[in-house]
């Protein structure tokens, strides 16, 4: 019987279209954004357009280290790419952005292995939807970390292709990017280790072309030269976690139970790679060896912080494929006795995939409901939007509640957002002041929060009792705003006391 072949353009816009189908049957479980930054990530890419300037007047938070002079775009070129979607379909638009970047993810790991011999590359590239349901959900979270992926992908393929020149324009887009562009110089590094290891032959120019891309990235770029600074800024912060300023969840590890739990087939990918040598003569090559440490890399990225686990699930599976897929091993030899089920090896494994993927998705689809509804402070910043004056600062309970009045509210300025420590690091005693009032150590705030932060309106969740307590004592502070979601108080004049 003839086997049917199809192109490989035909395969992969095929294998584009189904990820597609699968990644917005998620990302529309809900008719808001999947996370709390999905909110500035499309508010900032509408103002590249409506601003039509690269570099961005950034003026919404000027009292942190993102103050107008300060500002750095560090996920320029994600902006760039999501703003006409954005600007054109608003929320649903930038969606359609993210699950375009999402399934060009699976394209560029069926196209990594089909090029490097791996039988069934389709099927071990679908896999990817029965790895991680946090690894599915936050590829879909308007975000760079998809984007970032993606050109990762794009980076072995050029490794293993040995077209190493390539990594000079890749770098440059990666440092327009993510400021964890370092991630690059990094995989070329592991590129040189594998390369010595296996064929005992040192070839560093990727590493030297993936640094001049760095370089030209940092210098041919919109903001230069106050980039260099942010970069340092934005990351000291990050480098002694457990002595900094409580930052949000995602820089913080897993518990070990919840990390099996939800990542356990990235887990048994990595651990099924590493029995593969036991039943197949001959060592890794230079292009499996390379996956095996980006996929301790990763690995140990995401045991120090849940953020990054979106990296090491796929890679983990591209090592697994790498192991499994290539031949020399008789699958026939270790099951003897099912020695005439081999030809149906690839119908178990794609009903495998098909089970565990349905599982996956469906978890996927859950947390994607429980996302926090579109209303959460819509109603509080159009409020602020008809009454408080343009330009006027709003002082907010919490940094991270920015992103949402940011995205429904851009006509007023704010005290914190994006991180904590971005006020911090700006003015520590100002940070400590903002502290003491969210927590209702302060009575009367009202004085304090005018003469001192410069506001006269005040909004805040539900979730800052104390706040409320010492507002409602506060005879300058009035409630002219309040819904199920949020509060908002107006300070009055100072004639007035």
């Amino acid at each position: 019987m003839t086997r049917v072949q199809f192109p490989p353009i035909a395969q992969a816009l095929a294998l584009y279209a189904a990820a597609f189908v699968v990644f917005t049957a998620i990302i529309f479980a809900t008719p808001a954004f999947l996370g709390t930054d999905d909110y500035y990530h499309a508010r900032i890419a509408a103002e590249i357009i409506e601003q039509r300037r690269l570099a961005v007047d950034f003026h919404w938070l000027p009292l942190t280290i993102l103050s107008p002079e300060r500002f750095t775009d560090h996920h320029l070129l994600f902006h760039l790419y999501i703003a006409p979607f954005t600007v054109i379909g608003g929320i649903i638009g930038a969606k359609l952005a993210t699950v375009s970047i999402a399934a060009g993810i699976v394209v560029a790991a069926w196209a990594f292995l089909r090029q490097n011999g791996v039988r069934f590359a389709a099927i071990w590239a679908l896999g990817i939807f029965a790895l991680s349901t946090p690894f599915l959900v936050r590829m879909l979270m308007i975000r760079t970390q998809g984007a970032a992926l993606l050109l990762l992908l794009v980076g072995l393929i050029v490794l293993s292709s040995r077209r190493h020149w390539l990594l000079i324009p890749l770098t440059f887009a990666f440092t327009w990017l993510y400021d964890g562009f370092i991630l690059m110089p990094v995989f070329t590094a592991l590129y040189i280790a594998a390369t010595w290891i296996a064929d005992r032959r040192f070839e560093p120019r990727p590493l030297f072309y993936s640094l001049i891309g760095v370089g030209l990235g940092l210098v041919i770029n919109p903001y230069f030269p106050q980039n260099i600074g942010f970069i340092w800024d934005h990351l000291v912060a990050k480098v002694d976690i457990e002595n900094s300023v409580r930052l949000g969840n995602e820089w913080y590890p897993y518990e070990t139970d919840t990390l099996l739990t939800n990542s356990l087939g990235a887990l048994v990918a990595l651990g099924l790679g590493f029995l593969a040598p036991s039943f197949r003569e001959g060592k890794r090559d230079r292009v499996e060896t390379l996956v095996l440490f980006v996929a301790f890399v990763t690995l140990f990225m995401l045991l120090r912080s849940r953020r990054f686990i979106e990296y090491f699930p796929p890679f983990a599976l591209l090592f697994c494929a790498l192991a499994w897929g290539r031949g020399g091993i008789d699958f026939g030899a270790l099951l003897p006795r099912f020695m005439r089920w081999r030809p149906l090896i690839p119908v178990i494994g794609l009903l495998a995939l098909l089970v565990l993927g349905a599982i996956t998705v469906r978890d996927a689809r859950d947390d994607a409901g429980d996302s926090r509804s579109a209303d959460y402070f819509a109603g509080a910043s159009a409020y602020l939007r008809e009454y408080a004056p343009d330009g006027a600062m709003v002082f907010q309970t919490d940094w991270d509640d920015f992103t949402r009045l940011f995205y429904y509210n851009p006509e007023n300025v704010y005290l914190v957002g994006l991180d904590p420590t971005y006020l911090q690091l700006a003015d520590p005693d100002l940070w400590d002041q903002w502290v003491e009032i969210t927590r209702g150590e302060v009575e009367n705030p009202s004085a304090v929060i005018r003469s001192v932060f410069g506001a006269e309106y005040v909004v805040s969740d539900s979730a800052h009792d104390d706040f409320e307590d010492q507002a409602a004592r506060d005879p300058f502070m009035e409630v002219v705003y309040e819904d199920r979601y949020n509060v908002v108080w107006h300070i009055l004049p100072d004639e007035s006391r």
